[in-house]
């Protein structure tokens, strides 16, 4: 099964692939790290796809998350996660992350650290302001994306929707 996660920023998308990769053993991707690299910065485009081609090319099955529409508009998926939340809740979410985050900073970082947590160790108040504004941006793509899709569409918003999420896996992948 081929299963794509989208939503905004702090939506949870992250946690629940690994959650999806740990119980099934697909193979996952974060587009987060796709789209940019350790210590800051972006990829050029042309070696995003390069990446994403690449593990397209190399798994038959997969789970797949981010909010990066150039990406995840490319790939063909059986199943879309639509992790979309309140505003609130993200301001929340990544908020907590800044505060988590900061507690690595003069730290030595693990390198299998995924690169959010170099993202968010550079984290300001203008920052978490900027993804605020970044994410009502996400969400208008996310429903100009999903109103031209016809693969199937599960809302995910809290833990407790992860359930849903596992019984249609074990449904359609036996």
């Amino acid at each position: 099964m081929k299963i794509l996660i989208i939503g905004q920023l702090g939506a949870g998308k992250s946690s629940l692939a690994y959650a999806i990769n740990k119980k099934y053993g697909l193979p996952r991707l974060n587009l987060d790290e796709v789209h940019r690299i350790k210590g800051g910065g972006y990829r050029a485009e042309e070696d995003q796809f390069c990446i994403l081609n690449d593990f397209l090319n190399n798994n038959s099955s997969w789970v797949m998350e981010g909010c990066q529409k150039m990406l995840y508009e490319k790939v063909k998926s059986d199943l879309i996660v639509d992790m979309r939340i309140s505003r609130l809740l993200a301001i929340w979410r990544f908020t907590v992350r800044f505060l988590k985050a900061k507690k690595l900073i003069g730290k030595d970082i693990p390198p299998d650290l995924p690169v959010q947590a170099y993202h968010y160790r550079k984290v300001t108040l203008f920052k978490i302001l900027d993804w605020d504004s970044a994410n009502k941006e996400i969400n208008q793509q996310i429903a100009d994306f999903l109103k031209n899709t016809e693969i199937p569409v599960l809302k995910c918003k809290v833990f407790k929707d992860y359930q849903k999420i596992f019984d249609y896996i074990e449904k359609f992948s036996s």
